[in-house]
């Protein structure tokens, strides 16, 4: 998705917008996409009792468990969506235009209920990229949580912008409404760089956690260690 816009791809507009994308054969109980993917509709009770039952399993450690299942999912999601994209446009999604497949990004998270996607490439340079997500399905059950709790959309956007990649992403949710943010937000980059973020995460206090745009400017605009009065840095 990196090479220039080809004049001669534009956008088709929104491919979820038909109105027999989903089909749903009652015989057999059972929606499928025009591909013949099977779909699975998952309630709220049951999103939220899943999560309830991980954290009362497993403690601490359900975010890990929760974001392998939307690294699942969303190694699913994307093999799938390179499909429809392909099908509609007879170009491979890695010769697409970026602004082309971010649409339609979009627009496939918006129609399955996930919730309004916007990406932000001005970190691209630095190796971060920033998702946004607005009306979020989890935010909207948990309601209040002094930590974020979209652990499923990190680990599926981390499986979706790695394999768009080609190359192992990870990806740390780093504002959240729970906590009075306005949408849900994620910084997406190499594995260390996102461990180093979560580091810095839990390290702030509950009452006085570290701000999305903190962790931004921490990323793409590191101190240098202090120099050593023989001029050179000291060891940090």
């Amino acid at each position: 998705m990196s090479k220039p816009a080809d004049p001669q791809v534009r956008l088709k507009g929104n491919i979820y917008a038909r109105p027999d994308y989903f089909t749903t054969d009652v015989t057999r109980g059972a929606t499928r996409t025009p591909g013949g993917t099977r779909i699975c509709a998952l309630t709220s009770d049951f999103l939220l009792g899943f999560r309830d039952a991980l954290v009362y399993e497993c403690g601490g450690a359900f975010k890990g468990v929760m974001k392998s299942c939307g690294r699942r999912w969303g190694k699913t999601f994307v093999a799938r969506f390179e499909k429809e994209l392909l099908a509609l446009y007879q170009t491979p999604v890695k010769d697409l235009p970026a602004g082309v497949v971010h649409a339609c990004l979009a627009d496939a998270f918006a129609y399955h209920g996930w919730g309004r996607l916007t990406l932000d490439l001005s970190g691209a340079a630095d190796g971060v990229l920033v998702a946004e997500i607005g009306d979020s399905v989890m935010p909207a059950l948990v309601r209040e949580s002094d930590r974020p709790v979209d652990h499923l959309m990190a680990g599926l956007l981390a499986a979706v912008f790695g394999h768009f990649a080609g190359a192992p992403l990870e990806c740390v949710q780093t504002d959240c409404p729970t906590r009075g943010g306005a949408a849900s937000r994620f910084v997406i980059a190499a594995p260390e760089r996102v461990a180093q973020v979560e580091a810095w995460l839990d390290a702030a206090p509950a009452d006085a956690p570290l701000t999305h745009d903190a962790v931004l400017r921490k990323l793409t605009h590191p101190v240098a260690p202090p120099a050593s009065a023989n001029g050179t840095h000291a060891a940090v």
